[in-house]
């Protein structure tokens, strides 16, 4: 089934059970909730990778990933009084550091046939990364709370689409051989078939929601998550690519980036309807 057809399919179920029993915050049964989310990737600080490059004014500079931001809309039922259902489309943008030393390296074949290898002083700034995620999702009202009012906790599985924006960071030779030879690196440096991965999301949070008037609410929460990614197969490795950052290698840079981002925190409105 494809993305739009299950995405009619939760709202026909939506609009199906708002005729239901009456149940909700003042019976209102269809909620929509904005907010925007945040993330300090503290893990992949830590155990993921070392610091890396900004570009700022031309100029790369030292710098640690600091914060990962994103936002989400979803609309949502309650089924019951403590139990929901909803489908979510997020977005998440990040960076991704793809040197493990100021160097970068690639294998390829001349005309010969011959296999070169070839190392090159240099930073390179961080990948930007945006991740979009749709994901149903059911929400559980925790201490006789009532969907959408009070605490509660949310399970989803999410599919999620990860894009290179931007695929030319910024680069700096450190020993450049000719005027020119930045130019020829940039040409070649990410793998032309790593355009876009995909994979899955593991989520559960808790979350609390106070009453600001009869229609709205204020809702903040937490959220633990576990990311897998497909296809790394599909991508050439080091020594089948003529690119510095072969497929493979920007693959399993992104993969171990959103497996260490566990943890982000949220808040924002939720709107009866």
């Amino acid at each position: 089934m494809s993305i739009k057809k299950a995405l009619l399919c939760c709202l026909l179920l939506c609009a199906f059970l708002s005729r239901a029993q009456e149940v909700g915050y003042y019976g209102r049964r269809i909620f929509l909730e904005l907010d925007g989310q945040g993330q300090i990737p503290l893990l992949q600080n830590i155990f993921g990778e070392r610091k890396g490059y900004v570009s700022k004014n031309g100029t790369l500079n030292s710098s640690y990933n600091l914060l990962d931001v994103g936002y989400r809309a979803s609309l949502n039922v309650a089924i019951t009084e403590p139990v929901g259902f909803g489908i979510e489309f997020s977005q998440r943008f990040y960076r991704v550091n793809l040197q493990s030393i100021d160097e970068i390296t690639r294998n390829y074949k001349d005309s010969s046939g011959n296999m070169i290898t070839e190392y090159l002083p240099a930073k390179v700034a961080y990948l930007p990364i945006r991740e979009t995620v749709f994901m149903p999702k059911v929400l559980v009202a925790l201490n006789d709370s009532r969907i959408p009012c009070g605490f509660a906790s949310e399970i989803g599985i999410g599919y999620s689409l990860i894009q290179l924006p931007d695929r030319n960071p910024d680069i700096q030779l450190l020993n450049a051989q000719q005027p020119d030879q930045t130019d020829q690196v940039k040409e070649k440096l990410l793998d032309s078939r790593a355009e876009e991965f995909r994979g899955l999301v593991f989520m559960y949070g808790f979350r609390m929601n106070y009453p600001i008037s009869k229609r709205v609410l204020f809702h903040i929460g937490f959220r633990y998550q576990y990311a897998f990614q497909f296809n790394k197969k599909k991508f050439r490795r080091m020594d089948e690519s003529e690119y510095w950052f072969s497929g493979r290698e920007v693959w399993s840079k992104v993969n171990l980036r959103r497996q260490l981002g566990i943890f982000s925190f949220g808040t924002g409105l939720t709107i009866t309807i």
